[in-house]
């Protein structure tokens, strides 16, 4: 049985279908990643478990935790499955589709990934999910109506443990006490990477950006 292993109570578990569902899911993806890629996205997952303990229950009613818990337990395991593909082919794959991408967004490859992934992991594993296809949609650059779900994963891939960078650990212990506040300097620390590094923000960033600042009122599920 897949679990949150905790010093405390286990949270949640998912049944055996889920459970073989997930397996399958990583199995397929450690096929096909690099180990570096690999070990990001099932600790991305292991981080989320975490966090999924600790927040599930407060911000939504507890009769949908658990099936929110299984969703974000793909959402995780697949976030970065796009990066499986060349940019090249992604860009292929938008225009053949006529999916529908910014300027920006079609000329950032960093960017690619997240935005084609509803369309590849609708093709290739059948998930027509909205909250799961969101969340990893939203993952690189976030969003306005970013849930619970949305929110774990974002931070999650952020501040996983085989992630390492200043500051990474008041955000890690900022996670287990704040996920609004966590979001919000994880954000920040995003920002302010790309405009150290010399990189362009998503037109979006400020808009979302000052959503996060001003509080987001009611999860959106």
């Amino acid at each position: 049985m897949i679990y949150i292993k905790n010093k405390g109570k286990t949270a949640f578990c998912l049944n055996s279908r889920q459970e073989d569902f997930i397996e399958k899911l990583k199995k397929i993806i450690e096929s096909k990643m690099s180990p570096d890629l690999y070990i990001h996205s099932i600790s991305t997952l292991d981080f989320a478990l975490k966090l999924a303990n600790i927040h599930l229950n407060k911000s939504i009613n507890s009769g949908d935790a658990g099936r929110l818990f299984y969703k974000l337990c793909i959402s995780c395991i697949l976030h970065d499955y796009g990066k499986i593909f060349l940019p090249s082919e992604l860009i292929k794959t938008a225009e053949r589709e006529k999916i529908k991408l910014s300027s920006f967004e079609f000329t950032h490859e960093s960017l690619l990934h997240g935005f084609l992934a509803p369309y590849l992991i609708k093709r290739d594993f059948g998930i027509k999910d909205t909250c799961i296809l969101n969340a990893i949609k939203y993952h690189t650059i976030g969003s306005c109506k970013m849930n619970i779900v949305d929110k774990i994963l974002y931070i999650s891939d952020k501040i996983e443990e085989t992630r390492n960078y200043k500051n990474i650990h008041y955000l890690r212990n900022l996670s287990d006490k704040d996920i609004n506040l966590c979001l919000l300097e994880v954000y920040k620390s995003n920002i302010i990477y790309l405009i150290t590094e010399n990189k362009f923000l998503h037109p979006d960033t400020n808009k979302i950006w000052n959503n996060i600042l001003g509080g987001i009122k009611n999860d959106i599920r």
